[in-house]
């Protein structure tokens, strides 16, 4: 940037989206020299991160692959990639990404087909008209695929075995099918396209490899000269954009990483940006850019000092008083004194869209940035989680309060959620007082799932011990010819046909007589304390005689009190089995014959 004068086009940005472990980072990873991707939690990644690629590196790449590319004459600077995470709970992260997308990467595991999180990807770029090309990644994995490193991707296709060709041909013809499905009808391989506005370009690539990666340049680099530089007008407005990430540097203090998608950003430039409380106002006192090809996240090499930069770009920023910046949220230059009201609010009201606290009960949810936290909200909204409160920052004494507060509303509820967060000394000791239990992962897929199985786990637990309070239905049939005693106590065979039957418990007839309580149930001499369905078993009731209190050939029911009847009709209803409910509803059938509000 020697001059803002000759900035006639700005860089394009391009969102490159897909399912986890698609190979997304992976992809930028081999271009970049990088590794930036196995360094993110669990290989997956986690925040939005930028890339800027100068148009003189890309040639230099695409000279690997055929020497053709390279000659190529490109009008476009270079190009600004921004990499979104790939897992479900990052849809919102995507969407803020394919805001500001000129034009997008999809990236799709050739061998593995489209998924989920494909589809959600598709709906995004739908949404916001943002044309894309597709990545048809991890053509090395093909069986018998004979690799050829930086190759283009037919000259790698033509060294192939006719076979390994129709294979990669028949998954290519899958895709394509599916997304004939979801409505897109003009789908083919980038070689086979004449026009490309009416048609989605299919590129096979490899980032292990790093066959097809300079022809998927090359049709990207392609596409947008041709069809989108109107869309790439220089902006010398102020400077928009959204923070990636606040960070405390050795040597610097609290950094704010920047993507600037329109206008210039200016060293000693007043801006507003969202904060913990309220919008922040500060000054910009250095911008740092990363040395091309870096990542902004994760640097190999020092960042140069610019007194200027222009979109699109993805920069850190030295700045006063930024220590309560919320990841996530808008960044706006203030152009004047007239407009800085409007800018407060503005971003205000982006942010407290973002942050909730209700009034139902639901667990505490923190999270390290605002785009972390949206994704949280709908993830696990998405997965029948209340949410009480989201915010983000670390965890505090206050969550553990607000969580013990919950727990007389949802005992199950009453925990602490943290994505990528510290927890403070004092909540964990609340924590420890007021028994709540507090969660931390940094995956966010894996914190919705430790939660939930704790939940089910807490409730089941609970379930049982409630329902153990409970008489519980079971219906028998009296077996004539096992009547080993009729009388002090009387003894005789049943044959439990639903429920499961317990001592103890009183019985009736399925004439509505009631019979004492079972004393002990056996089978072989052996003492049992529970009888399943379909158990033949001898049972002994004191204070009757067979034959006169009881015939020889009765159907028999386990009497259940009225109040334990709503109980199991009520929230227990799914914790009874089939058999279970069958037995339970003949026996209130035989009950309302005598009073048709029974059990109401």
């Amino acid at each position: 940037m020697s001059s803002e004068k000759e900035k006639v086009i700005r860089a394009p940005i391009a969102c490159i989206l897909g399912h986890i472990d698609h190979g997304k980072t992976s992809l930028l990873d081999y271009i970049r020299g990088t590794i930036v991707q196995q360094r993110e939690a669990a290989g997956i990644t986690q925040h939005i991160g930028a890339s800027y690629f100068p148009m003189s590196d890309i040639k230099e790449f695409l000279g690997k692959s055929k020497q053709e590319f390279a000659d190529k004459e490109i009008k476009l600077p270079g190009i600004l990639v921004i990499d979104t995470p790939g897992h479900a709970a990052f849809l919102n992260l995507r969407k803020r990404g394919g805001a500001v997308a000129d034009i997008a990467i999809l990236v799709i595991d050739v061998t593995a087909g489209t998924m989920p999180i494909t589809w959600e990807s598709v709906r995004i770029l739908r949404e916001r008209k943002t044309p894309f090309i597709i990545a048809a990644n991890k053509i090395d994995r093909i069986s018998g695929w004979k690799s050829k490193k930086d190759a283009d991707f037919l000259d790698a296709y033509n060294l192939q075995r006719q076979h390994v060709r129709d294979f990669l041909d028949e998954k290519l013809y899958q895709i394509i099918g599916n997304f004939l499905e979801e409505g897109f009808k003009d789908l083919d391989r980038y070689d086979k396209i004449t026009d490309f506005t009416k048609k989605i370009a299919i590129v096979p690539t490899s980032a292990k490899t790093g066959e097809g990666i300079s022809t998927l340049l090359m049709v990207l680099m392609g596409l947008v000269q041709q069809y989108l530089t109107a869309n790439l007008q220089f902006s010398e407005g102020p400077a928009k954009g959204v923070v990636l990430e606040v960070k405390k540097e050795k040597g610097q203090g609290v950094t704010m990483d920047l993507l600037i998608y329109d206008g210039v950003l200016r060293k000693s430039d007043d801006f507003y940006v969202g904060g913990l409380e309220k919008p922040i106002k500060s000054k910009v006192r250095a911008i740092l850019l990363p040395k091309p090809l870096d990542e902004i996240r994760d640097p190999r090499q020092k960042f140069d000092s610019k007194d200027f930069v222009s979109a699109a770009a993805g920069v850190k920023i030295l700045a006063p008083n930024i220590d309560d910046v919320v990841a996530g949220s808008p960044f706006k230059v203030i152009s004047s004194p007239s407009e800085e009201e409007k800018i407060y609010h503005d971003i205000d009201d982006e942010v407290q869209a973002i942050r909730i606290k209700t009034d139902k009960a639901g667990v505490v949810l923190k999270a390290d940035t605002l785009g972390s936290l949206e994704a949280l909200e709908n993830h696990f909204s998405l997965n029948g989680v209340k949410i009480s409160i989201a915010d983000v920052g670390p965890i505090k004494k206050e969550d553990v309060i607000n969580a013990n507060i919950v727990k007389i509303f949802d005992p199950y509820s009453a925990a602490v959620l943290g994505f990528n967060v510290k927890i403070l000394p004092e909540a964990q000791e609340q924590a420890i007082t007021d028994n709540i239990r507090i969660f931390t992962n940094n995956v966010i897929y894996r914190l919705l799932e430790d939660y939930i199985e704790y939940a089910e786990v807490r409730k089941a637990e609970d379930t049982a011990k409630k329902m153990s309070e409970l008489l519980l239905p079971a219906k028998l049939r009296m077996i004539p010819d096992f009547i080993f005693r009729n009388s002090d106590p009387a003894v005789f065979g049943v044959h439990v046909e639903a429920g499961t039957l317990l001592p103890k418990v009183a019985l009736i007839t399925d004439k509505g007589k009631k019979i004492r309580r079972i004393h002990q149930i056996q089978d072989k001499g052996k003492t049992l304390d529970r009888a399943d369905k379909d158990s033949e078993v001898a049972i002994s009731i004191r204070g009757i005689e067979i034959g006169k209190d009881l015939g020889r050939d009765e159907t028999l029911f386990v009497s259940i009190p009225e109040s334990h009847v709503r109980q199991l009709l009520g929230k227990f209803v799914d914790e009874l089995t089939t058999d279970q409910k069958s037995a339970l509803r003949e026996y209130i059938i035989l009950m309302r014959k005598k009073n048709p509000w029974w059990g109401m």
